[in-house]
């Protein structure tokens, strides 16, 4: 009830034309929800605990492990921008000795209860600022899921991809989603425009994928994505792009 009451919110802020900052609402919001379901319904539109782990689960296989090239990706390390409440790091902590989550959230407790409650203990939770951490070429997976969507700016995405230049190993893969621009250019819907949890930025994918050639390998992009990979439910919003370290980069 309190997530639908605060995106109502947001709705009538909009139609009075006061504007809502797109990083606050995901920084702040978090922190509201004190019981499980609620908390990870915000991140991942899930009505309870099993359900955001069959969906996770179901995630993780079907977009990031069946990839052909996870197979060669080395196990060491993988790091999650985004992990939001942990439910892909519950996942991906199955097939890495450690992972690392980044957020901007300040309910870090509840993902760290979450994912000690599946018996997850080879993880790290860091803040977006404490990035710096993280050693160079220490990474060998680095992923994101319905989190580059609502970046409010392509200052974030730039960011990051310069994190991920430096923490990503030799033989490290990362693979990441984002908003998908049908249009040429970039998108960003103004702070006045915003509604609570929607998305924010959208990138034409040729777009991001020259924008990432200028630094990496592009293995692999797509613009036709399923929204749900358990159903039918027409196509995502997302686009995707796989990509590694440029030989004597």
């Amino acid at each position: 009830m309190r997530l639908y009451l605060s995106i109502l919110k947001s709705k009538i802020f909009r139609f009075f034309g006061r504007s809502l900052r797109v990083k606050d609402s995901w920084e702040g919001m978090p922190s509201q929800f004190h019981d499980m379901a609620s908390f990870l319904n915000w991140f991942d539109a899930a009505k309870s605990v099993d359900e955001s782990l069959r969906n996770a689960e179901i995630d993780w296989d079907g977009r990031f492990k069946q990839v052909e090239q996870f197979k060669f990706v080395p196990k060491k390390n993988a790091l999650e921008i985004g992990f939001g409440g942990g439910r892909l790091l519950s996942q991906s902590a199955k097939d890495f000795g450690h992972v690392y989550g980044v957020d901007i959230h300040h309910n870090f407790e509840m993902s760290k209860l979450f994912l000690n409650s599946q018996g997850i203990k080879n993880f790290t939770l860091l803040h977006r600022d404490q990035i710096d951490s993280v050693p160079d070429g220490s990474i060998d997976f680095v992923y994101s899921f319905i989190v580059f969507q609502h970046f409010d700016s392509m200052d974030e995405v730039d960011f990051y991809l310069d994190q991920i230049d430096r923490i990503l190993s030799t033989d490290g893969v990362a693979h990441i989603y984002f908003g998908k621009n049908q249009s040429d250019g970039i998108k960003v819907t103004s702070e006045k425009d915003f509604i609570l949890r929607d998305c924010s930025l959208f990138i034409n994918p040729v777009a991001m994928r020259d924008r990432v050639s200028t630094r990496f390998n592009v293995i692999a992009y797509s613009d036709v994505l399923p929204k749900k990979l358990n159903g039918d439910f027409g196509e995502s919003v997302q686009a995707m792009i796989l990509f590694k370290k440029q030989v004597n980069h």
